[in-house]
């Protein structure tokens, strides 16, 4: 393969899954049967578990389900806020002396949360990964599988996720909470297929302003067009801003 043919190299989209707890949110967006399942944890394990790490893990389980492949592969899990919610329960915690803190908060509020409690869940010693970049963190995500792909692993499982932020952080802000899972792989043959993201070239700066929606749902349209399953290319944008991240999809 020459290097211009490796740098352009298409990767297969084996298995897809969202998750979107809130039934109205869901319907209202065209999504069925998207509430969340997080049976793959234990019964105690998931009392203890936040609704970011729900919600991710169970867009996990529906891609694999649906690549029909096993769950040990290599992942990245990303998150614009991870833990925010277990974060916030901490902070207020120690700002009205709550002491000891909680070992379980404390323990679920690192930003690799849900990562851990997918290698747990599922056994798998693969590399995992958490990332973050707010409104550009889907498209990073893909350029970072998409890389994976093109050097060190066969497969990988993508989750981005994030949920409802807290009301006294951001009380002009509703975030719905959604989490969208792809498996993606170097075969493509008969499978819908990914090219590499690009950005925008355009000479201003990306715009800073704080997402008003969730950054997860940047993933829906991508989602869309696996669902309506029309043959053909097409290009979707995957964040906002003055240079935004594209991808283009071909369907079989």
């Amino acid at each position: 393969m020459t290097n211009a043919a490796a740098t352009s190299a298409p990767v297969a989209i084996l298995g897809s899954g969202l998750c979107i707890p809130d039934e109205d949110v869901a319907d209202e967006l065209g999504f069925a049967d998207a509430g969340i399942d997080a049976s793959i944890l234990a019964p105690m394990v998931r009392r203890r578990t936040s609704m970011a790490t729900r919600v991710a893990i169970t867009a996990a389980s529906r891609a694999c389900t649906e690549a029909g492949i096993g769950q040990k592969l290599p992942a990245i899990f990303v998150s614009s806020v991870g833990e925010m919610q277990v974060t916030d329960k901490l902070c207020r915690a120690i700002t009205q002396q709550e002491y000891p803190l909680s070992p379980t908060l404390f323990h679920n509020s690192v930003h690799n949360t849900a990562a851990g409690y997918w290698s747990i869940a599922t056994g798998s010693m693969a590399a995992m990964q958490a990332m973050g970049a707010l409104d550009d963190g889907f498209a990073l995500a893909l350029l970072e599988a998409w890389c994976q792909l093109r050097t060190v692993t066969e497969q990988v499982l993508l989750v981005v996720y994030d949920e409802t932020m807290p009301e006294q952080l951001l009380p002009d802000y509703r975030w719905n909470a959604c989490a969208f899972a792809l498996v993606l792989g170097r075969d493509t043959h008969d499978h819908p297929r990914l090219h590499r993201p690009i950005q925008a070239n355009n000479a201003a700066l990306p715009d800073i302003d704080f997402p008003t929606r969730n950054p997860a749902m940047a993933a829906l349209p991508l989602f869309q067009t696996l669902r309506q399953g029309n043959s053909g290319e097409q290009q979707i944008t995957l964040s906002a801003g003055t240079r935004p991240w594209l991808i283009n999809v071909v369907m079989p």
